[in-house]
This record gives C-alpha cells, structure tokens and sequence, in this order.
C-alpha cells in the first residue's frame, strides 16, 4: 500500500509541474518527501520487530535411535516433527524394534528408546558399563478391550464392576479361570469359543509381555510372584495361552482387526490404553463406532507400559530434553495416547463420548528381567 501512495504523489507532482502551479508543486513536494520518509522509517520498524519476535534459527542435528514399534506413530507425525525440529533443532533417524530386541551396535546410536520398562532393566543388565542418562517419557496402561454385551455378560458373572463411566475387571484371577467354559454359557448365543482373552505374542510385542506379567500376577492373587513361585503357575500360563490359538505378532496388528473384524472373530482382547486414543483419532471413519460399541475393561490392578528414553550421547541428550516440551507431551497424550504423568495434560475428556480414567490405579511393579525371562519362557511353551 505504501508504495501505490509514493506511485500516486509522484504522478500528481508531474501532473502539476505540467500545468506549471509551482506553490502546489512545492506542497505536494513536500507532502511527498514526508510521506515516503514516514514509510520508510514504518517499514524498517515492522521489520526489526519481526526479527526481534522470532524465534532464532537453530542448527538441526540429526539423532540417531533404536526405538520400540508402539511409538512409530508418534515418530511419524508431522506435527511431532515440526515441534523437534523448529523448537529444539533435532531430526529423528531411528530403527523400529519389537519385544524384547536391543542394539547390537551401541556405537551407531544416540539414544534407545524401547518397548517398556523392562526392556530398559535388561539393558542395564547387558550394558553394565556404558554410560547414560534416562528417564521415562510417557506411559500407558495394560487393559481390555471387548463389546457391550460381552461386557455385560461378564458384569453378571461378577468379573466386571461399572464404576460411574469407566468398566472395572474387579476379578482378573476368575476371568482367567473362566477358560474352559464358553461365551454361550454366559447366555451369548451367537458367540462361540471359549472365554479366553486374545493377547499379542509376549516374545514379539511389548503388550503381550506385559499381558503375559499381568496373567501371573492375576494368578497370584494381585501380587507379583517370586522366582520360586513361578513354577508352580507355568501349567496354568501354558494352559491360557493354548485356549488363545495362533497369537498376532503384534498388539497394533491385533487391534485393528479387533476393531475391524468385530465382535465374532475377537470377543475380547488385551491391548494398551494409547492404542484407543490413536486408532480414534487417525481414524475418523471408525469414531461412531468405537463411541457406540467398544468397551475399555480395566483391570484392577493393572501394569503400565513404560517408555523410557536411554540418552547415550550428547545428541541424544538433546533429544531426552527436547522430549519433555509441554507441546509435545500434549500432542502425545491428545493424538498418540501417552500419558506424560501430569494431570493438567493427561486430560480424560479428550475424546468424544469415549470415558478414560483420570489416573491408573492400583498399579503392578514391574518384575526383575529373571522373572520376565521366566514369565515368557512359560507362556512360549504352549506349543511344546
């Protein structure tokens, strides 16, 4: 605009030198002076407000890591992304891992972020000289996913509690011991099969290991067993896993069938509390159905699938305290479903007609990687 007014006063001063008025001549060229001198200094201006507001250009450094398969939709959004690069200046070049998978090469990494918890304490075990610093970025807990009269059908059976809005497994140990009887015992006639919870394979998903701690724990009454205790509870485990058939690789992979196929081919699952909020908000399609006819089953108490970031480098130390940017921790729990741990960002009601829980509670420890070892190899031995 400034310069179609110095375009407009520069014709007028021609238009009048050519009809010779030279007192308007010398008004006009006057005006013009301060006209473009006002513009002038009212341009330089703006712009030196604009660069004293923007936010100084950072070096990009790429960081290099081994990451778990659950956080691969996190890693790949956009917005995740831009917040990196353009507030913290890093790049993510990182490798997917399942289960219990490590690094073989440390060296080639700046920081591993894997599957859960108890893949860092096996890190610990088999990296005891390495130098590092860690700490747990988000969490998510182990629940059940099913249907509404499945879900009703186990309120009557006295396994299920509806707590206001949220469904609470008040008796996981009965649960589990209902697997030789079947969905059309619990008067459910066009289901069939036995009363099983599907679970992801525990050697190859984070999920299904921490189903698998859930399992044995249930099993002993709410408590996590001892090395010594764990024997005694392998047939049962073994038992479990048989009833569940052919297990997925992967707890993603599991629950979208779940929600895909329906009801009849997967009455009732195990999966993580994120996988939900993701799949909701990735999937537009799929949102009236899953406010209308999935049930979130809490178990009580459950176990929380941690996601701590090991920093092994200074690269990769950018990156852990990059990670606890409020705008990221609130993109991850809004879009992605992982909790930051602090009530003001884990908000309950991010999702339409779907009811989260505030907080997870009563929580399991995580057992030693010794009893994780053993845990696995039991419910491995289904087909031995």
């Amino acid at each position: 605009m400034g310069l179609y007014v110095v375009v407009f006063c520069g014709l007028l001063l021609i238009l009048v030198s050519a009809i010779h008025q030279w007192k308007l001549l010398l008004l006009l060229a006057f005006l013009f002076i301060v006209t473009a001198g006002t513009l002038l200094w009212y341009s330089n201006f703006e712009r030196e407000k604009r660069r004293g507001n923007a936010l100084p250009e950072k070096e990009i450094e790429t960081v290099r890591i081994f990451y778990g398969s659950e956080k691969r939709g996190l890693l790949k959004d956009p917005q995740f992304q831009e917040i990196l690069r353009k507030k913290h200046g890093v790049v993510i070049n990182g490798d997917r891992t399942d289960g219990l998978e490590m690094p073989e090469d440390l060296e080639e990494i700046d920081a591993f972020w894997p599957s859960n918890g108890l893949v860092a304490s096996l890190f610990k075990k088999q990296f005891p000289d390495v130098s590092y610093e860690m700490n747990n970025i988000f969490s998510t807990p182990v629940v059940l996913y099913s249907w509404p009269n499945i879900t009703e059908a186990l309120i009557k059976a006295g396994v299920v509690e509806k707590r206001k809005k949220l469904y609470i497994i008040s008796d996981m140990k009965k649960l589990l011991e209902m697997r030789k009887q079947t969905w059309e015992s619990l008067r459910l006639i066009r289901q069939t099969g036995p009363v099983v919870i599907q679970s992801a394979d525990p050697s190859k998903s984070s999920p299904g290991l921490l189903m698998a701690v859930l399992t044995v724990v249930s099993l002993n009454n709410g408590k996590m067993a001892k090395a010594s205790e764990i024997d005694k509870y392998k047939p049962d485990i073994i038992e479990i896993y048989k009833y569940m058939g052919a297990l997925k690789s992967s707890s993603d992979i599991l629950f979208n069938r779940y929600i895909r196929q329906g009801q009849g081919t997967f009455p009732l699952i195990s999966a993580c509390e994120n996988q939900l909020i993701e799949f909701y908000q990735t999937s537009p399609d799929y949102q009236e159905k899953i406010r209308n006819q999935i049930r979130m089953l809490i178990p009580e108490p459950t176990v929380l699938n941690e996601h701590p970031l090991i920093a092994l480098t200074e690269k990769g130390k950018m990156l852990l305290e990059a990670l606890g940017d409020p705008d990221i921790r609130k993109l991850a729990w809004r879009k992605h479903g992982f909790r930051s741990g602090e009530s003001d960002i884990d908000d309950p009601l991010i999702l339409e007609g779907v009811s989260l829980p505030e907080q997870i509670a009563p929580l399991i420890p995580l057992p030693s990687p010794e009893i994780a070892e053993d845990i696995l190899s039991a419910s491995d031995s289904k087909s031995s």
